[in-house]
């Protein structure tokens, strides 16, 4: 009995690392994690702390868990700092960070939830989600 709870337990904790999937591709994607480079995907899971980076001609399409939207452009490189939107619990922390590139970004339940609980950054600033769509460019 208790190694089947303790199964459960690793296993929950396993799904719940992702926080974001992708949903389309285009040309050469990668994700670093850690030290490890890893292609993307469609349906690949992409996880807090993960470096998304297109190649030239190359695009990503990323849905998070709460159902914001994500779409990069070629040459571009993302930071997904911290995802964590837990209604439940009343737990809104949302950390992204575009260094380079293009970005089209529509917030999902974070952006009628806990809008000011979103900092989305740039090299010179950062964006404030007050509305629900913005489109930025990095060079």
């Amino acid at each position: 009995m208790g190694k089947t709870i303790l199964f459960i337990l690793v296993m929950n904790n396993l799904l719940l690392a992702g926080v974001a999937i992708v949903k389309k591709t285009m040309g050469n994607v990668e994700v670093k994690r850690k030290e490890k480079i890893i292609v993307v995907k469609v349906g690949s899971t992409l996880e807090n702390g993960d470096i998304v980076m297109t190649k030239s001609k190359s695009s990503i399409g990323i849905t998070f868990d709460d159902g914001s939207r994500l779409s990069l452009g070629a040459k571009s490189i993302f930071v997904i700092n911290k995802f964590v939107v837990k209604p439940s619990q009343k737990k809104y922390n949302v950390d992204l960070e575009l260094k380079k590139g293009k970005a089209m970004f529509d917030s999902g339940k974070i952006g009628k939830l806990a809008p000011k609980s979103v900092k989305f950054r740039i090299p010179e600033g950062a964006i404030g989600i007050r509305g629900t769509k913005f489109v930025v460019e990095v060079k």
